[in-house]
């Protein structure tokens, strides 16, 4: 009999903090300046705080069927035709938010390494490590995540160098227009949170269940510390008015940093963070051809990534997306990421509860 694969613990937590942290982080800073000013990072803690929770949520609702992902829960809960629909808007989402996190990190390419590469060759300098990766097992999904994440760690320090010539006094004074405009810069950085839905289909193979509530705690903690760490940074070292006319003042930042054998360290940086970015669409690929293959009744999910690393080259040889439509269908991914994420786990655990209090009704009568 073939063994089951597990997760650990950390490479649970780990997947969670890797889809959440992509491409996002080197915007926003700006956007929260711009709803919230230099008070945006209490924005950010406020959403970790909300996130934890919904992804308590869903480990609660794991919990009920611990053997079962969540296309085969919903299967299981709502029948072949009903769960079907459910597993087809799954594929949607993952499909969507991989496609929308590909074309970004290609813009992004192009504009500061490749500006004469076409944007299929791009595409597909990306596509053919994803599909490498993602046709394994989560495992090695997770695996290939904990190794990035191990690979990366000396990133954050870098942001230390800049510090030096940065004023706090631009964090001053704190609330200082009061509560209503960091609420609303909640909706900005909750965008950004958004992956950690990743606990629907690792939950199974987790080795020891009983801590997957310190996983989400954890994975989203790690998240929580790289954006309030970069945001500060980003406030201190530019004045309230300046860094809103910056599209990446993450990036911005760090072109201050220079060695004396090395003079656009940002390039650099920005080379290697693709490691980074590459921990969020091997998830999503991944995420997308699991629940297809759920959806057409199969155990093999390679053929489905390969599907859809091919139908990625050929949309972005046919629409040539632009920075417009990137935004467009990141605002588009991350709604479809609210749904999925917030409200998908809520609905069902109030029908898990529902269904497991009829029966007693029934003997009651």
């Amino acid at each position: 009999m073939k063994r089951k694969p597990v997760i650990t613990f950390l490479q649970f937590s780990l997947l969670i903090h890797s889809m959440q942290v992509g491409t996002g982080i080197l915007s926003l800073p700006r956007q929260l300046a711009e709803v919230a000013g230099t008070d945006g990072w209490i924005s950010i803690i406020l959403a970790w705080m909300m996130n934890v929770g919904f992804g308590i949520v869903m480990v609660l609702v794991m919990r009920q069927y611990p053997n079962d992902t969540l296309p085969d829960l919903c299967m299981r809960l709502f029948g072949k035709v009903i769960g079907r629909v459910f597993i087809l808007l799954l594929v949607i989402h993952f499909v969507f938010f991989s496609w929308s996190v590909l074309v970004n990190t290609m813009l992004f390419i192009q504009a500061w390494f490749l500006p004469s590469m076409s944007m299929t060759m791009i595409m597909a300098l990306f596509v053919v490590p994803a599909y490498m990766m993602a046709r394994h097992h989560i495992l090695a999904v997770a695996r290939y995540c904990e190794f990035v994440f191990f690979l990366s760690l000396w990133m954050g320090l870098v942001f230390i160098i800049p510090l030096r010539e940065g004023q706090l006094i631009h964090m001053l004074p704190l609330i200082k227009e009061g509560w209503q405009p960091i609420l609303n810069a909640v909706n900005t950085t909750t965008f950004s949170f958004i992956g950690f839905e990743i606990i629907f289909l690792t939950y199974p193979f987790l080795k020891r269940k009983e801590l997957a509530i310190r996983g989400v705690l954890l994975g989203n903690t790690f998240t929580l510390l790289l954006y309030v760490f970069s945001t500060i940074g980003c406030f201190v070292y530019f004045s309230p008015d300046e860094i809103t006319q910056y599209n990446q003042p993450f990036l911005s930042l760090l072109k201050v940093v220079e060695f004396r054998f090395l003079e656009r360290f940002d390039i650099i940086f920005l080379a290697m963070y693709l490691f980074v970015v590459s921990t969020a669409w091997v998830p999503y690929i991944y995420s997308a051809a699991y629940c297809s293959s759920r959806l057409l009744g199969t155990s093999n999910h390679s053929m489905h990534v390969l599907v859809f690393c091919l139908a990625s080259l050929v949309l972005v040889t046919i629409t040539q997306p632009s920075w417009n439509q990137s935004e467009l269908w990141k605002t588009w991914a991350g709604y479809s990421g609210l749904i999925v994420a917030y409200v998908l786990p809520v609905l069902l655990l109030l029908y898990i509860k529902l269904i497991q209090l009829v029966p007693k009704k029934e003997v009651h009568t």
